[in-house]
């Protein structure tokens, strides 16, 4: 096994604009948690439904749209990958070569492969272009479930059933380095914005930080009592939001790993969640059927989104920050946009 050396980045740091905006929403929790039990509209954001995307054959478990906002990648239970246009809603490739339920898919920084992640503990590559096979990586041990790239786009991790996190050098497809710690499985994975952390979440109910470079340490965060669905760093790469099938979601400081506000977003488990590009907005997906857009700087919810029917998984902002792609159990991938 190789020594872990990852490559310097460099993205601006929180500031004392920052400490306010969290300190905001620590004041608003309770509003916060208010607005989960009664939601309703509170800003003049209006969002709609504009594309019902249909051609799996099973549940929809994960999106993600590309950087350049053109296209959207779905991984469902039929065992299929498929690329769309994300502006026209067509199927432009439907890739079957997973023997199993496709867990999760992540799309490189440089828009040029993605990556496909199955119950078949293998992990596939394909160029973004043409669909064509990149190759495999395989190595662990038992399911994978969530996979994300490196900033630069030099690296992929993936978390598993095995308790594991695994980091593979993408110009050679090795393994390079695994982290262990968790005690059960691995449900979410991300990377901080400068790419210094590595974030997972786990059945175990717990968080932990990873430190990819740089000074600090590794950090467990303990306070969910339900198993951690989804983790995401904010854009000013200074918070970290976990989702939890406790319902609720939890922001922490990504420096020391403080938790700084706790509520109830939804009335069942928290499946999602994602930051808007310019960080303002939160939204979270849930077993409730919903999708709910909380406002970051006002501590508000701002919009409830309906027409899913059953549990509601995958969600993935577009670059321009209007448009938000879901993914969920009644087989259809759906495009939101703010009118």
């Amino acid at each position: 096994m190789h020594t872990l050396t990852m490559p310097p980045e460099s993205l601006p740091q929180g500031d004392s604009a920052d400490d306010a905006a969290v300190g905001g929403l620590v004041d608003r929790a309770t509003a916060l948690n208010q607005a989960a039990d009664h939601p309703r509209q509170t800003s003049d954001q209006t969002w709609s439904c504009t594309r019902v995307l249909t051609g799996h054959s099973s549940w929809v478990r994960t999106v993600a749209v590309s950087a350049d906002g053109n296209f959207i990648i779905s991984g469902s239970g039929d065992k299929t990958v498929r690329v769309w246009n994300l502006v026209t809603g067509h199927t432009i490739q439907t890739i079957d070569s997973h023997r199993a339920w496709v867990r999760s898919v992540a799309v490189s920084p440089d828009r040029t492969c993605f990556a496909s992640v199955s119950n078949d503990n293998i992990i596939q590559l394909w160029d973004l272009a043409t669909g064509r096979s990149l190759g495999q990586l395989e190595g662990q041990t038992n399911w994978v479930r969530p996979v994300a790239f490196s900033p630069n786009g030099k690296y992929l991790f993936s978390g598993g059933q095995d308790h594991k996190l695994c980091v593979w050098r993408l110009s050679d497809r090795t393994l390079v380095h695994h982290f262990n710690g968790h005690t059960h499985w691995v449900r979410a994975i991300a990377v901080s914005r400068d790419g210094s952390t590595l974030i997972s979440g786990s059945q175990d109910q717990t968080i932990r930080l990873y430190r990819l470079k740089g000074k600090g340490t590794n950090r467990v965060l303990s306070g969910h009592t339900g198993e951690v669905l989804s983790v995401a760093a904010s854009p000013n790469n200074w918070l970290l939001a976990s989702a939890s099938a406790d319902c609720t979601v939890r922001f922490w400081k990504l420096n020391s790993g403080r938790q700084t506000t706790c509520f109830k977003a939804h009335p069942a488990p928290v499946n999602g969640l994602a930051f808007s590009p310019d960080g303002k907005l939160l939204a979270t997906a849930s077993n409730d059927s919903t999708i709910r857009l909380w406002d970051m700087e006002q501590g508000q919810l701002v919009a409830v989104l309906t027409g899913h029917e059953g549990w509601v998984w995958g969600i993935d902002f577009a670059p321009d920050g209007k448009t938000l792609v879901s993914a969920g159990w009644d087989g259809t991938v759906r495009v939101w946009q703010e009118q």
